[in-house]
């Protein structure tokens, strides 16, 4: 083993050497998703109190005056603008208004009647400033509504609570803790694969068929080592830097989670919500999990990187490998999916289940062993496999 160990370090010493990939493999990853997460905060923070502290621009068209008088009465949220040329779709798309009212022609009459008229709006789902003017619609009819009801609950006589038998108070059961813990343990075990996995690659490919192109792969070997000490220091080594990166990445996800704690509790619970969900165990758990999974990804990477004969070959060869995971990814956050009780026994998916009910704070301690139990004996079998292909003439020689 100490052949492996010397192997390994001589490989360590390479990259100290390049201070750019040092920069990239060990300090950026740490700072990567703080920044992010603390831009998007930011970004989110201020688009939202922009639009909250703005009136929202609506086109009524109201013949009968039935809600005109309803909106002009609030300024603080509604201003009402006229009829745009053209479409009035295309203006709300081209972000000129916010929302179009159309009003019955006969609402007036249909009040007095004491009957049923119909508002249509027309708004876009998929801007903020939108989604905002058509609440602050339902908020400003909701009073409205309730004014004319009891206004003709007077005129019959009747009780106002005849038209309200049931009054429901709504508890949401979760947490903020909870619900930033499931949105985590979609997107978590997703984005340590890829920053595991790709981790690993860029460093195996260098360490593998970037030996061959270096014509350094015969000096290694004129050393007198054990040839299979040779595959075990560069499985160590890369197995090593896809850990590092995990771990890098993780400690950087538990500093970013204030950032989304602050922006949807307020800046008091965001600290007790890292407490809940970036705890030690949790943490811990996690990187204990992840450690078999990055040595079945260096094995692989090994594995492909030796039996390559140019780096860009070997980039190829391990490209798949990535799509995949991404594939996984998005699959697993799809909703419903742990709910499959079949993909317990799926490996490396199994693996991305248990972190997502161990960060949901509904951790399944029997689904996590049996993930855990499958991920090291891959990783073993994907050792004992790897070893004995590279062992080959054909594997280190083919040049």
């Amino acid at each position: 083993m100490r052949g492996a160990l010397l192997i390994a370090k001589k490989d360590f010493m390479e990259l100290s050497k390049d201070r750019k990939t040092m920069f990239f493999a060990f300090v950026l990853p740490f700072l990567l998703f703080p920044a992010l997460f603390g831009m998007m905060a930011k970004m989110g923070q201020r688009d939202a109190d922009q639009n909250r502290s703005k009136p929202s621009r609506v086109c009524l068209t109201d013949p009968s005056g039935a809600l005109t008088a309803v909106l002009k009465a609030d300024p603080k949220h509604f201003t009402l603008v006229p009829q745009p040329d053209g479409s009035v779709k295309k203006a709300i798309l081209d972000q000129k208004l916010e929302l179009a009212v159309d009003v019955d022609p006969h609402a007036a009459e249909a009040l007095q009647k004491q009957q049923t008229f119909t508002i249509t709006a027309l708004q876009d789902e998929s801007e903020q400033a939108s989604r905002l003017a058509y609440k602050r619609l339902k908020d400003a009819l909701q009073p409205q509504e309730k004014a004319w009801v009891q206004a003709r609950l007077q005129a019959l006589n009747a009780s106002p609570q005849l038209a309200e038998p049931v009054k429901v108070e709504v508890k949401n059961a979760a947490d903020t803790a909870l619900e930033m813990g499931k949105f985590l343990g979609q997107l978590l075990p997703y984005l340590l694969m890829i920053m595991m996995y790709s981790g690993s690659m860029n460093h195996g490919v260098y360490a593998t068929a970037g030996e061959k192109e270096r014509h350094t792969l015969l000096s290694l070997m004129a050393t007198g080592l054990p040839r299979n000490q040779i595959i075990f220091g560069k499985l160590l080594y890369v197995f090593a830097m896809g850990v590092i990166a995990a771990l890098l990445n993780l400690l950087s996800m538990a500093l970013s989670i204030p950032f989304i704690a602050g922006q949807s509790a307020g800046t008091a619970s965001a600290l007790s919500t890292v407490a809940a969900i970036a705890n030690p165990t949790t943490l811990g758990l996690t990187f204990l999990i992840m450690v078999p999974l990055g040595l079945f990804f260096a094995n692989f990477i090994v594995l492909m990187g030796v039996q390559a004969k140019t780096t860009i070959e070997a980039n190829t060869a391990l490209m798949p490998g990535i799509i995949l995971v991404i594939f996984l990814g998005v699959f697993m956050m799809a909703p419903g999916v742990d709910k499959m009780s079949f993909l317990s026994y799926v490996p490396v998916v199994n693996v991305c289940l248990a972190l997502r009910k161990l960060f949901s704070q509904q951790a399944d301690w029997l689904q996590y062993w049996l993930a855990f139990a499958m991920t090291v004996g891959l990783a073993g079998l994907m050792t004992l496999l790897s070893t004995r292909l590279l062992n080959r003439e054909k594997a280190i020689f083919n040049a």
